[in-house]
C-alpha cells in the first residue's frame, strides 16, 4: 500500500512539474527570442531559449573537455565566477566549431531543430530544479518555482538564489536584470 501511495504521489508531482516547466518554457522562449528557434544574439547565445556554452555543456550537447580547455573563471563585481575565454576564443567561435559538439551537425543542427532545443530546455529545467532543491529551496508553490526557474535560466542558480534571498539584482551584458526574469511569471514581461 505504501508503494502505491508513493507511486501516486510521484506521478502527481511529475505532472505538476510538467505544468510548471511548460509555462516556464513558453515565457523564456518569448522573452529570449520571440519564440524564434534560429536566433543567435550578438554575444553568440543560440536558439529560442538563447543557450550559452555552459548550459549546453551541462546538458551534454557540448564537449566538457573542450570547454574547460578554452575557458577559465574570474571573479568580477557582479559575478562570483564569470567565464572568460582563452587564446582569442569567444562564445561564437567556440560554438561555430563542430568539433566542440556532441550532436551531429553541431550548431546548425541545433538551430534547425525545435525538437533538440526543447529537449535541451527540458533537461536544463530538471537540472536547475535539482540544484535549487539542493540549495534548500521549497518549490512546492508553482508561482515561486516558475520565478526561480526563469531567473536561473537567465543568471544561473546562484544569481537566482541571491535575488530571492538578498534581492541582489544581477544584470547581464545587455543591462537586463534578473528581477525582470524573476517577475516574468507574473506576466510583467514584454515579448
Amino acid at each position: 500500500m505504501r508503494f502505491l501511495y508513493i507511486l501516486i504521489f510521484s506521478a502527481a508531482l511529475a505532472s505538476a512539474n510538467e505544468s510548471v516547466y511548460s509555462e516556464v518554457k513558453s515565457i523564456i522562449s518569448i522573452m529570449e527570442s520571440s519564440n524564434k528557434h534560429t536566433v543567435v544574439n550578438r554575444n553568440g547565445f543560440l536558439g529560442k531559449y538563447q543557450f550559452g556554452a555552459m548550459s549546453l555543456v551541462d546538458i551534454g550537447f557540448l564537449k566538457l573537455e573542450n570547454y574547460r580547455a578554452l575557458t577559465y573563471t574570474k571573479k568580477t563585481k557582479t559575478r562570483a565566477a564569470k567565464v572568460m575565454w582563452r587564446d582569442g576564443y569567444n562564445l561564437t567561435k567556440f560554438l561555430d566549431d563542430p568539433n566542440n559538439w556532441n550532436i551531429e551537425g553541431g550548431k546548425q543542427a541545433f538551430l534547425n531543430s525545435v525538437e533538440l532545443q526543447d529537449k535541451a530546455m527540458d533537461t536544463m529545467l530538471r537540472i536547475n530544479t535539482k540544484r535549487l532543491l539542493q540549495k534548500g529551496f521549497n518549490l512546492d508553490d508553482p508561482s515561486f518555482a516558475k520565478s526561480m526557474l526563469i531567473a536561473s535560466h537567465f543568471g544561473g542558480v546562484g544569481s537566482a538564489e541571491k535575488y530571492a534571498t538578498e534581492h541582489k539584482d544581477y544584470k547581464d551584458d545587455f543591462g537586463t536584470s534578473i528581477s525582470k526574469y524573476y517577475n516574468a511569471r507574473k506576466g510583467h514581461y514584454n515579448p
